[in-house]
């Protein structure tokens, strides 16, 4: 799976709506009239239309070039122009679990090839996402000792906090 480039940042500006993608939702309608409906599968994939990101194109990242261009560079080349699909935290989704191995991650596709506008050395990218999955989040399995040190496990390892 194709990770979020860490070089660029991920605070998304949700302009508009969000919605849930139709068709996911099945109805029957009975001799007698009523109806009766019900989700036709357990994950209905969430649609951004209009998603935008303020990217820096002044100063240089690790990498030297721009956060704009290792966007750009990461849509074009890593995702193939966005036909392979990434994942992320989830969009406007914060936990506040302690003791998370991972959080939540979705995972994204784009549905049109990003518009970009620059302003005063910030490039924004506008582009429409779908959530096609969900990644759930893995917590730490803990233990506690007789002295109070908390033990995390990992691969039926201790690991002292």
């Amino acid at each position: 799976m194709i990770e979020w480039n860490p070089l660029v940042n991920t605070r998304f500006s949700l302009d508009g709506e969000f919605s849930l993608k139709t068709g996911y939702l099945k109805t029957m309608q009975f001799d007698s009239g009523k109806e009766s409906r019900w989700l036709a599968n357990s994950f209905v994939p969430r649609e951004f239309p209009s998603l935008k990101l303020a990217l820096n194109n002044r100063i240089s990242t690790k990498s030297g070039k721009t956060e704009f261009e290792e966007f750009k560079d990461w849509y074009n080349h890593t995702l193939r122009y966005g036909i392979l699909p990434f994942q992320v935290n989830r969009i406007g989704f914060k936990t506040t679990k302690q003791f998370l191995k991972s959080e939540e991650m979705g995972v994204y596709k784009f549905t049109e090839t990003p518009k970009y506008d620059r302003i005063d050395g910030i490039s924004i990218a506008e582009f429409s996402l779908e959530e096609t999955r969900i990644i759930p989040e893995v917590e730490y399995i803990f233990l506690a000792t007789e002295n109070g040190e908390i033990l995390f496990t990992e691969n039926n390892m201790a690991m002292v906090a």
